[in-house]
């Protein structure tokens, strides 16, 4: 992260610049792999809107990939 100081009348500030590679405060583990899930869907025709955070938490604590993921919840897959 970079930082950058800057001198107030009384004390030194030190501000930090967001990086791209830091993750954002509501950027979980689970809500880009959700995301990710979604694109997909889209991107084969299939509603995504159906997706349900309790269908998909066990498939992210296992570990699963996003093509088994597909497959599972019975959409097409590419």
């Amino acid at each position: 992260m970079n930082r950058k100081m800057k001198k107030t009348s009384k004390h030194v500030v030190e501000i930090s610049e967001p990086s791209l590679w830091d993750p954002s405060p509501w950027d979980s583990g689970f809500s880009i792999f959700k995301r990710r899930i979604g694109e997909l869907m889209q991107l084969n025709g299939n509603d995504d809107s159906a997706i349900d955070d309790d269908d998909l938490i066990p498939y992210y604590r296992m570990g699963e990939s996003e093509t088994f993921v597909l497959s599972a919840l019975g959409c097409s897959v590419c």
